[in-house]
């Protein structure tokens, strides 16, 4: 709207008022009409057929910016350059008194009666909320597309990561002392770790991971990783706490908390090259909509919560909707891989939590992570140590898997401990092998996602052949919290993929061990 053009034009007698009342019908109540049309959440102005202004409320003057002194009597811009009579919502653009440009849904209708001047009246609404709730739906539908993409990806990736692992240190152990190709081996060892760690990334992401929540303080998660802290900022960052004086129960994984801190700390260094400082703080309060104002739907409720402040170089607005997704970064090429952000975004998802981010360029970031307080006293971690079979035992394990190299490992790895190996490679063939071992098999390993039948659902059927069934599921690939719940259930265990042998023959003996105390045959 430009009213440069107009505001020379002469005002109507009696246009003084935000709300001229005299040009409404007589028998209107001009009092209770006018204070209707004053609190309405929405832009009102009518104007006659000449396009001069006879309304103007304080819904538009909120969106527009000129007061109704300013425009009443005068000829509005817009009011010729659209049809007078449009009962249908139809979107337009006006432009406000700073320049700007709002987008409105407008109605617009034409009244004539009882003699009175003819007049249109239209009605706007400000589609900044909505277009911003489509931005989020649109942003939120391709996360989650990339993040089944991602899942895919990782439950293949993880089968190769478990037989490059499992076959290098196969090979380290037949190696004789010196022998010069053992650097060759620990070299593909270190690249193998280091793309495990980049797929647990993906996997937080895509939120698959197999999470442990306990009620704990959001205090001592940045307390207990101090000193790791320390080593990521260096000397040249200061580091500050700001942590709250009261304790902030959340229900959420240690392990994951600790590594969406890690996470947010390594971004706050890499946005301080040249030095600066980075303060951890946490909090509690009440939350009722998105603080950034972006328009994220959340749960209204109370939440405790933890920022990364940096003093950095800042990231630019246009750019805020992207950095949660995998594979974006903001650095230059080679220095970094664009998954840290995205696995903060999906270890939050996955724990009831949100994560929001506050920076402009030249004026660092705030990262911060919201969790919903918890009414309930603290846990502690149990402490799990590694066990193998008591000597001499001689157990039968059925070995379900359907990554033909990787069952071949596997099946190498417990022989030579001792265990006698039965073999499937899906579901349906582990049922039969089953049913023809029965009561043999003291334990079953088994992948979770295969062709045929997949691991879940073929462990059902076993329990309801025989309910004592035990069951190793050795995954890298969670879908859902049924999954999650499943696989740690009393009669079940998992161990994430790629694991190395040791950590594989540690889990196997130790349910077993653990079945063996609980068998009443086996205690008397």
């Amino acid at each position: 709207m430009v009213w440069k053009q107009t505001l020379g034009a002469r005002p109507v007698e009696g246009a003084t008022q935000r709300v001229n009342v005299s040009r409404l019908p007589a028998e209107s109540d001009s009092a209770v009409l006018a204070s209707i049309l004053e609190h309405a959440p929405a832009s009102v102005i009518a104007f006659d057929d000449e396009g001069r202004i006879l309304l103007w409320n304080a819904g538009a003057e909120r969106l527009l910016g000129w007061s109704a002194t300013e425009v009443l009597g005068h000829i509005a811009p817009f009011a010729r350059g659209e049809p007078a009579t449009n009962t249908q919502p139809h979107d337009v653009e006006r432009v406000t008194r700073s320049g700007a440009v709002v987008h409105l849904s407008v109605t617009r209708e034409r009244i004539a009666s009882r003699g009175a001047p003819a007049m249109t009246i239209e009605i706007g609404r400000d589609l900044a909320n909505r277009q911003r709730l489509e931005e989020n739906v649109v942003q939120g539908v391709k996360l989650e597309a990339v993040a089944r993409l991602a899942g895919g990806i990782a439950h293949d990736f993880n089968n190769v990561l478990a037989a490059i692992r499992c076959s290098c240190e196969l090979i380290s152990e037949s190696l004789a002392p010196g022998d010069a190709r053992a650097g060759d081996v620990r070299a593909i060892e270190s690249s193998a770790a280091r793309a495990a760690e980049l797929t647990r990334q993906l996997l937080a992401f895509t939120r698959q991971q197999v999470l442990v929540p306990l009620v704990l303080d959001l205090n001592e998660v940045p307390r207990a990783a101090e000193r790791m802290l320390l080593g990521i900022t260096g000397s040249a960052i200061g580091l500050e706490y700001e942590l709250a004086a009261i304790p902030i129960h959340v229900r959420a994984d240690a392990t994951q908390l600790q590594q969406a801190l890690i996470h947010l700390v390594v971004n706050a260094r890499e946005a301080t090259p040249a030095g600066g400082r980075v303060t951890v703080s946490t909090g509690r309060g009440r939350l009722e909509h998105d603080p950034t104002g972006g328009g994220v739907p959340i749960a209204p409720g109370t939440y405790g919560w933890l920022t990364v402040r940096d003093t950095g170089r800042g990231i630019a607005s246009e750019v805020h909707g992207r950095i949660f997704e995998p594979f974006y970064t903001t650095k230059e090429r080679g220095t970094g891989t664009g998954l840290g952000l995205s696995a903060v975004y999906g270890i939050m998802k996955q724990s009831g939590g949100y994560t929001f981010v506050r920076s402009a360029v030249d004026e660092g970031a705030a990262f911060t992570i919201y969790l919903p307080i918890v009414e309930a006293p603290l846990q502690h971690m149990p402490t799990v140590r590694p066990r193998s079979a008591p000597a001499g035992t001689v157990a039968t394990i059925l070995l379900v898997e359907d990554e033909v190299a990787l069952r071949g490992l596997v099946k190498r790895i417990l022989e030579r401990s001792g265990y006698v190996v039965i073999e499937a490679e899906h579901g349906a063939q582990a049922l039969d092998r089953f049913a023809s071992h029965q009561g043999e098999i003291d334990l079953v390993v088994s992948d979770i996602v295969m062709p045929t039948m997949g691991g879940l659902e073929m462990s059902r059927r076993m329990l309801a052949l025989r309910p004592e069934s035990r069951f190793l599921f050795v995954s890298g690939f969670t879908d859902d919290e049924v999954i999650r719940e499943e696989i740690l259930a009393p009669h079940s265990s998992y161990l994430q993929k790629p694991f190395s042998p040791a950590a594989l023959v540690a889990k196997v003996g130790e349910m077993l061990r653990d079945s063996a105390a609980a068998s009443p045959a086996d205690a008397s």
